[in-house]
């Protein structure tokens, strides 16, 4: 099979052709994908019609399947499937630059999306920070690579102490986890290095004081924003997104409700192209 990829921006993103609904998703058809997302980062599908069974089918194709997320409901045609949705007065969670589940030891490897009801807005962006880290002046780069950050789950703690009070904090903690990543993250299969904090979890630098640390972080934050960075997706319906979390982030854009928009995740947890030396 000969898939056919389009850069769309110096930093990462491509569109992907050569796919059809009529395609067989194996391991062939992922082994020229991974190959795809380890050069372009994030991959974009159009018209590619896939059910919730279909799209769990492939994602475990890259890899275990899991790390749900502790706050959305999943598909009633497959568990592995989770349901994105917003509409009215709701106020999505995404809005902010983040890798997913940073929080947890071990965060997912990949997402797959599919857009299933699409209004007008709510395009996604996705940064690279492969190109932060190659924006950084070179000691800076130097002193991050000694340093590590806290992550815990951010703003998802707002509805958890509306449901619970402070226990329910505390469950919502625990249930999400919290943990510590060097600042400075070397992709597995690549070597790339690339900056590993977000506005969304990182919380604080370890070893540094509070305004020490809140100063550094937003200086980093800034340069994430910066749109040399950045891929943008226009969504239509049956449109797939493919990404690497590893040295990706993404941001969902808030400008289409109240009307609806509904979009349908899988999260894979490791990679099974990634060389067993790493």
């Amino acid at each position: 099979m000969a898939l056919s990829a389009d850069r769309l921006t110096p930093a990462l993103g491509a569109e992907i052709t050569g796919i059809s609904t009529e395609t067989a998703i194996d391991a062939a058809l992922v082994d020229e994908l991974h190959a795809q997302l380890m050069e372009h980062h994030v991959l974009f599908i159009r018209d590619l019609d896939l059910s919730p069974t279909q799209l769990a089918q492939l994602g475990a194709e890259f890899g275990t399947l899991g790390a749900r997320h502790h706050s959305y409901v999943t598909h009633p045609e497959s568990d592995d499937v989770v349901i994105l949705e917003w509409k009215g007065d709701d106020l999505p969670d995404a809005a902010e630059w983040h890798s997913d589940m940073t929080y947890r030891e071990t965060p997912p490897f990949a997402s797959i999306i599919k857009a299933d009801v699409i209004p007008v807005g709510g395009d996604t962006l996705w940064a690279s920070m492969f190109s932060v880290y190659e924006s950084l002046p070179n000691g800076m780069r130097d002193d991050l690579a000694e340093l590590e950050a806290v992550h815990d789950m951010g703003a998802f703690r707002t509805p958890a102490y509306r449901e619970g009070g402070n226990e329910g904090i505390l469950d919502a903690y625990a249930a999400a986890k919290t943990a510590v990543h060097p600042m400075i993250e070397h992709h597995p299969v690549t070597g790339r290095p690339y900056l590993n904090v977000s506005e969304s979890f990182t919380r604080f630098i370890i070893g540094l004081s509070a305004p020490e640390s809140g100063r550094l972080l937003t200086e980093l934050f800034d340069r994430i924003n910066r749109p040399e960075h950045h891929v943008r997706l226009r969504w239509k319906p049956n449109t797939i997104a493919i990404w690497d979390n590893r040295g990706t982030q993404h941001y969902a854009v808030v400008d289409y409700l109240p009307n609806l928009r509904r979009l349908l995740r899988v999260a894979v947890v490791d990679d099974a192209r990634q060389p067993l030396s790493s």
